[in-house]
């Protein structure tokens, strides 16, 4: 079985300038995401790395900007 790509990976190489912005925003919004992981009694991050909250956490830190992540969840819901 071949190992899922990484989402953290894919929006770090878009950072550096090796994905074009259209092309990052077209695969993210069709990324197969996983079910996060919620327990109630771990604070920390699970580590998940193909979840929606990375691609939250890159518009938090600036790796795409508010704009990015808008079209990026306007296009997965408009997918369905």
């Amino acid at each position: 079985m071949a190992e899922k790509p990484s989402l953290h990976e894919y929006l770090r190489r878009y950072a550096k300038g090796g994905i074009p912005r259209e092309e990052m925003i077209t695969d993210s919004a069709a990324w197969d995401f996983e079910e996060e992981i919620h327990d109630d009694l771990v604070i920390e991050s699970t580590g998940q790395d193909n979840v929606f909250a990375v691609v939250n956490g890159a518009a938090l830190l600036g790796t795409i900007t508010d704009d990015d992540l808008d079209e990026i969840v306007r296009r997965k819901h408009a997918r369905g």
